[in-house]
């Protein structure tokens, strides 16, 4: 999965991202093990005794056929796992989450950028 970004002049590789000086992000589908990279879609998200609860994803949109948080979530957290390394700042990987909810139309992407702005501090960086 690949995008042009703002986060521009920095270079970082690893098996999960690759970001370029002129701001392409990659999140690289798999790594030599032949692993995907992995993530749960918007947070927090929890099972029990087969229900699923936390936060709703949003519904499917219709030109990308993925639910409307599904890019924004996935650039989101790879950069928030690991964006230290990478020299990127928190403003600038929730500033492409908003961005992104913002391309599919997601009417709730303003409350949930507001969510990562105010609690995501918690959480960037941990990888």
């Amino acid at each position: 999965m690949t995008r042009k970004t703002d986060i521009k002049g920095r270079t970082f590789d690893n098996e999960w991202l690759r970001l370029d000086d002129d701001g392409q992000l990659t999140v690289k589908g798999t790594n030599p093990h032949g692993d995907g990279y992995a993530w749960d879609g918007c947070s927090p998200k929890g099972a029990f005794l087969d229900w699923v609860w936390g936060t709703p994803d949003g519904v499917i949109n219709p030109v990308t056929e993925r639910r409307k948080t599904y890019y924004a979530s996935l650039f989101h957290d790879v950069l928030y796992q690991f964006g230290k390394q990478a020299g990127v700042q928190r403003k600038e990987a929730d500033t492409l989450f908003l961005q992104c909810l913002k391309e599919d139309n997601f009417l709730w992407a303003y409350l949930y950028y507001a969510a990562v702005r105010a609690l995501g501090g918690l959480f960037f960086g941990r990888a």
